[in-house]
């Protein structure tokens, strides 16, 4: 069974160094800690282990995982006593490693010119300013909080520093009292220190029995899927794992049996039962990668011959009903579904983009670059994939049915339709509502083909870029398709760049 690499990855040429790769949790990727010299947010830690050998650059990863999943609890909720504690103990290790080289000793001019007053606190502050005040900034500097001197926290953590600072032997003017408090003004003997108690470390907890179901669904979903996986997304895998009866039991006691019953008795469509069984074998695999399990009782569960589902695109004569009668409002009096549907169906129809695509755009998004007036499609949740980024350039029907005279009425930072709202059953997401309103519009239309839908303009776009004879990979830039290099195509020197985008957008004609 092939070993455990996660969160490794070997050097570049065989048998060299192996590193260490952390992604940063999204919500501390802002973090100071975690920001290049150029001030931008680092979203992966890539260190070296020391090691070629496999085995022992694993043993070190274990110590990466376990220091940074320490640090990132930190800099969400602050340092703990046992955190301090654990800082007290690394700061006494490097100043005894110090000390061997260099002695660190206060003179008896440096205690004298102290003139310290008799108040103990005062005392205090001025050890903690002299001898302890740069490693409680470098402390609180790696969590990210801030702590003003001469407070209770700043000194709790200045105490705990200076003890072990002392009896490593770095400092001699510090006098421990029998409170366990110090003070400055008397000069420790010239002896070898005693190596101080370590704090009682807590005993380690039981080991948790075999991992249910739940168990490795729940670390699936939270670290092996992709960052840009969708919350929406997140808690619908959520929803189903929930579903499944034996999801608390050990996964050796779930056999095919269970597995097959359970998808069987799924009062949904083949193709979303062939979804569960998709998503349930993938939690399995996960768990079989880590040791957990050794068989997938959801392989070769999935239903044979259940296609995906194909949308159709609209004909000349649904395209002209669509349109016939719509109005496109420049400075609308009030901003809603009705307002907003002929714009997002004229806004589809002349670049191919998504449902919650268009929903999410915001005014900002209409930008112009060379005198070329374009959308920029983000990957921040509405599109489904990393290649969802990209920029399609305005048709010029666009611009002559007044689209940016609808822009300029808007707010700078306001949404494109602002008056959009979710639905409660799908939250996070504005673009359900809009699609109820369109099919309406669409079923009085008379428009009611099977597999024609809002999504058929995307499908419209495709179906008559290709009839114009334009190449795949640039429908596949236009239209944000996850194809090979489409993300760099939109930008970059060896893609179409925005000029020829323009060409290939002019080339939908529906006159």
């Amino acid at each position: 069974m092939r070993s455990d690499q996660r969160y490794m990855k070997p050097g570049r040429s065989h048998g060299s160094t192996w590193f260490f790769v952390l992604n940063i949790p999204p919500d501390l990727r802002g973090h100071p800690r975690f920001l290049t010299s150029r001030g931008k947010p680092m979203t992966k830690i890539t260190e070296s282990l020391g090691t070629k050998d496999p085995d022992k650059a694993r043993e070190v990863r274990d110590q990466r995982l376990a220091y940074w999943a320490r640090q990132f609890r930190m800099m969400r909720q602050g340092p703990s006593d046992e955190d301090i504690q654990e800082e007290a103990i690394g700061l006494y290790r490097a100043a005894v490693a110090a000390r061997k080289s260099t002695d660190l000793e206060f003179s008896a001019l440096q205690a004298k010119r102290l003139n310290l007053p008799d108040d103990y606190l005062e005392r205090l502050d001025r050890a903690i300013e002299i001898s302890a005040a740069d490693h409680i900034a470098e402390f609180c500097g790696r969590i990210g909080i801030q702590l003003q001197p001469k407070s209770e926290p700043y000194r709790k953590i200045g105490k705990e520093f200076l003890t072990v600072l002392t009896a490593a032997g770095a400092l001699s003017g510090m006098l421990p009292l029998p409170d366990g408090q110090l003070l400055l003004g008397w000069r420790q003997p010239q002896i070898e220190p005693p190596v101080p108690s370590l704090p009682k470390l807590e005993p380690p907890l039981p080991k948790k029995g075999p991992e249910t179901f739940a168990d490795v669904a729940a670390f699936y979903i939270k670290n092996e899927l992709h960052d840009d996986v969708k919350e929406a997304t997140r808690a619908e895998y959520q929803r189903k794992i929930a579903a499944f009866p034996h999801k608390d039991k050990p996964l050796r006691l779930i056999t095919r049996g269970q597995a097959a019953d359970f998808l069987d008795g799924l009062a949904v469509s083949k193709r979303t039962r062939n979804l569960y069984a998709a998503l349930f074998s993938a939690v399995f695999k996960s768990a079989i990668r880590r040791d957990k399990a050794s068989v997938n009782p959801f392989e070769g569960q999935r239903l044979n011959g259940v296609a995906s589902v194909h949308y159709e695109p609209f004909t000349d004569q649904e395209i002209a009903a669509l349109f016939a009668d719509a109005k496109f409002e420049t400075a609308p009096a009030q901003h809603d579904t009705a307002t907003a549907l002929p714009w997002v169906c004229l806004i589809s129809a002349y670049t191919g983009c998504r449902l919650e695509e268009v929903a999410s755009l915001k005014a900002a998004d209409i930008k112009a670059t060379d005198g070329i007036g374009y959308f920029e499609f983000c990957s921040d949740g509405n599109g489904k994939t990393k290649a969802a980024t990209r920029v399609v350039p305005l048709h010029h029907e666009l611009i002559e049915t007044g689209l940016l005279r609808y822009r300029d009425a808007l707010p700078k930072d306001s949404m494109l339709f602002p008056g959009l709202k979710g639905k409660s059953s799908k939250p996070g997401k504005l673009g359900p509502r809009l699609g109820d309103a369109f099919n309406r519009l669409r079923t009085r239309l008379g428009i009611v083909r099977d597999r024609v839908a809002f999504h058929s303009f995307r499908h419209t776009v495709g179906d008559r870029l290709r009839k114009a004879g334009v190449q795949e990979s640039d429908i596949a830039a236009v239209l944000g398709h996850e194809d090979q290099r489409i993300t760099s195509r939109v930008y970059g020197h060896d893609g179409p760049g925005l000029h020829r985008l323009q060409e290939i957008i002019e080339k939908l004609n529906y006159r």
